[in-house]
């Protein structure tokens, strides 16, 4: 079983051996533990406060899928698709996503502990109101991503493309932005009070503010 952490991040707690399972239908309030799932096809199903618990996704299909409630616990989804999915109030913990498709998806109102998102596409994905605590993404593209009103406190975003992201009335104390693309950011200088960002950053966001930058000797 892993337990070893990645930046201070808690990565799923799974067992070596996860016997492998095919389900085809997710079932209201069902449960699904210590299992290997690979090749599922989930996509236009409809269930709430389905529960995931330890579970390795490979291959596995969400698309347009709602999941209203659903919990994640101890979970890795691996070159999986969620595009378009509706999961509404989900709850993760300790959940590591490698390679997968979320353009469009939405998480509103979502609550994300200790998350690692690496390599995945999220353009146009919504975010708003969801709260993180201990995320990261690593060379995802968030292109036209709304987090409008998100609690993104201390959440690393390392290599990404935020181009055209809506961040307004987001909580960005803390949170780091070094060596992403922020071009076309949609955020005001109340939000990015505590945000880290590099010396290239600082002068774009300067111009986002309308603030002009110009050298001592200039006219």
């Amino acid at each position: 079983m892993r337990s070893a952490s990645k930046h201070g991040i808690q990565l799923p707690q799974l067992p070596k051996l996860l016997p492998a399972q095919r389900l085809a239908q997710l079932e209201d309030h069902g449960e699904y533990a210590s299992v290997a799932l690979s090749d599922c096809d989930f996509t236009q199903q409809a269930a709430s406060n389905v529960i995931f618990e330890q579970v390795h996704f490979r291959r596995s299909i969400f698309t347009r899928s709602r999941l209203i409630k659903v919990r994640l616990a101890d979970v890795r989804l691996e070159t999986c698709d969620l595009s378009g999915a509706d999961w509404e109030k989900a709850r993760l913990l300790r959940v590591e996503l490698i390679g997968c498709r979320l353009i469009g998806i939405q998480l509103l109102e979502a609550q994300l502990e200790s998350l690692l998102v690496r390599e995945c596409n999220l353009e146009d994905a919504a975010c708003a109101a969801s709260k993180y605590k201990a995320a990261r993404f690593e060379k995802c593209n968030l292109r036209g991503a709304s987090f409008e009103q998100a609690d993104l406190s201390g959440v690393v975003f390392k290599d990404c493309n935020l181009t055209n992201a809506n961040w307004q009335g987001a909580k960005l104390a803390e949170t780091d932005l070094r060596g992403s693309i922020i071009d076309g950011l949609q955020v005001g200088a109340k939000e990015l009070q505590g945000a880290i960002v590099d010396r290239t950053q600082a002068v774009q966001i300067a111009g986002l503010l309308g603030i002009v930058v110009k050298d001592g000797d200039e006219l």
